[in-house]
């Protein structure tokens, strides 16, 4: 009797996990529709960075003093709560475009450009919004992860997202365009900056069996991308179109 016992609690466990190995490997599917091509993406990227983005991320941390970083993180932040809130005001969520707009009046003004955060010591700490996150309240649930050549992970849905938000940038209507070159320098140095925060990860990336699994669950997971759950069929068809 004992022996039925533990027999069957070994087929119950085995089960078990084998049923949870099928739902996260449908789930990763659902999620990768395009690992062929995200994986040479990744490979691109990942040269890119190691040859010229980190050795210049590395040099920009060790010679920039930290308050000119925080001077001009807090600058580029500046502009994000922009971006923020033309999305606040298309979710209609009037609590958070009434928050980013006494933080962008308090940082412009009295932060002189946004290069001093004064709204965070206020209590008005800084919420990211974007036009992807648009699309997901008003019905696009879940969307296939892709790595886009220069910019990293996304998925579809925000890609196509990064359109209207490079439109609520600030910087695209007031720098003219004959001096694109200004453009192009906010948006390296601002780069440059992002890579900073994510020096201490490497390592972890060295030591990973598989780095582009790795960068692919920690975005999703960022972004709460859960596949397991029934996407909705806008999602599904406008996936499907670049399937």
């Amino acid at each position: 009797m004992r022996r039925l016992l533990k027999t069957t609690l070994c087929i119950s466990l085995i089960f078990s996990y084998s049923s949870s190995f099928a739902i996260y490997e449908s789930s990763t599917l659902l999620n990768d529709r395009f690992e062929n091509y995200n994986r040479n993406a990744y490979r691109m990227n990942s040269t890119l960075d190691k040859n010229f983005i980190r050795p210049t991320t590395v040099f920009y941390v060790t010679y920039v003093p930290q308050p000119f970083r925080s001077a001009i993180q807090n600058f580029f932040n500046n502009l994000r709560d922009f971006v923020t809130l033309g999305n606040d005001i298309l979710q209609l969520a009037g609590i958070s475009t009434m928050h980013n707009i006494m933080r962008i009046t308090i940082n412009s003004t009295i932060g002189i450009v946004g290069l001093i955060d004064v709204s965070t010591s206020l209590g008005l700490p800084q919420e990211k919004n974007s036009f992807g996150q648009t699309f997901k309240v008003y019905g696009w649930k879940n969307s296939s992860y892709i790595v886009l050549p220069f910019l990293g992970s996304s998925t579809v849905r925000d890609s196509i997202g990064l359109i209207p938000d490079t439109l609520f940038n600030p910087t695209w209507w007031i720098i003219p365009r004959q001096y694109n070159y200004i453009s192009v320098g906010l948006f390296t140095v601002n780069a440059i900056d992002s890579r900073s925060k994510y020096l201490d990860y490497d390592d972890v990336l060295d030591t990973s069996l598989d780095p582009y699994v790795t960068i692919r669950e920690f975005y999703l997971q960022g972004v709460n991308e859960n596949a397991t759950q029934n996407e909705s069929s806008n999602d599904v068809n406008i996936d499907s179109l670049l399937n």
